[in-house]
């Protein structure tokens, strides 16, 4: 036998055992890696000491009722966006198709977790107090994508992602759709307020590569509030004014609040600390993993 294939031949049967001791799930995962791979990369601009996308929907937490809203509003969330293929940022012509760029946004409610009357199941003990659910409210919100253009004509994968939210609002005589343009009202500012919550932001991208199609995603924050508190985390009823108000070209102002979140280290807690300023509810259920 000829001793140069040897240590090849070893090694190949060491892989064979090492393979033969690993769950199907996990060498197809491993073996799957090595195929062409989308990354998806974003980075929230709002606030990023707290590292998460802002929107203020304008509520006034003295008349949570009143159809028009004083108090600004900020309906746009910006994060920074990059695109890869196999670690490349891609490259295309204008009027060709690039990434699909789609997002997905799920609002995190805290629900009060009660035992079933009759068979007692539901809440595991008394420390079990509050559960997380899940609400897609992406119907509420667009995602506009603005790339680079390194040449004319030439657009790349790198650029910023703009997320609007095109929900009720508070101010019904002057809501406007951002997306068609449309006025939309009815709609109180109780109502609004169960949209202030603590959201998950999913951005997925796809490409397609010949007969393909390729998908790589990411995750953020998007923390929508009623409105912006004062530093003080006692006073969630007294919203904090603007640190500086540009008036635009079009004649309407834009508002930057140098600390949106207040005193508040989490959009969870200022957003439970809202919905209860305004007098919405905790809702109750049961926990459907709960086995005593």
């Amino acid at each position: 036998m000829n001793h140069k294939f040897i240590p090849a031949v070893a090694a190949f049967l060491i892989l064979g055992i090492l393979l033969s001791a690993v769950p199907a799930s996990v060498a197809q995962t491993s073996l799957l890696s090595f195929g062409p791979s989308l990354g998806v990369v974003t980075i929230p601009q709002d606030d990023q000491k707290l590292g998460t996308g802002v929107m203020i929907l304008g509520i006034d937490p003295a008349d949570p009722g009143s159809e028009i809203a004083a108090l600004p509003i900020d309906l746009m969330s910006q994060h920074k966006l990059i695109i890869t293929f196999n670690g490349q940022p891609l490259l295309w012509q204008v009027g060709t198709p690039g990434p699909t760029v789609f997002c997905s946004v799920y609002e995190k409610d805290k629900v009060n977790v009660i035992a079933d009357p009759k068979s007692g199941l539901g809440k595991q003990g008394s420390w079990e107090n509050l559960m997380t659910t899940m609400v897609d409210v992406s119907q509420n919100f667009v995602c506009k994508p603005r790339w680079k253009s390194p040449a004319s004509g030439v657009l790349e994968s790198v650029g910023v992602l703009d997320v609007y939210y095109v929900g009720p609002l508070p101010s019904a005589p002057t809501s406007v759709d951002l997306v068609t343009g449309a006025t939309s009202g009815g709609v109180t500012g109780v109502s609004v307020g169960y949209f202030i919550a603590d959201n998950i932001l999913v951005v997925t991208a796809a490409i397609s590569s010949g007969r393909t199609v390729i998908f790589g995603s990411d995750i953020q924050d998007i923390c929508t509030l009623g409105w912006v508190p004062g530093d003080d985390g006692t006073a969630v009823l007294t919203p904090a004014d603007p640190t500086w108000i540009i008036t635009k070209p079009d004649g309407t102002q834009h508002y930057i609040f140098s600390n949106p979140l207040g005193a508040f280290l989490s959009c969870e807690q200022l957003a439970l600390a809202e919905r209860a300023a305004i007098g919405i509810p905790l809702p109750t259920g049961q926990d459907p993993l709960s086995t005593v």
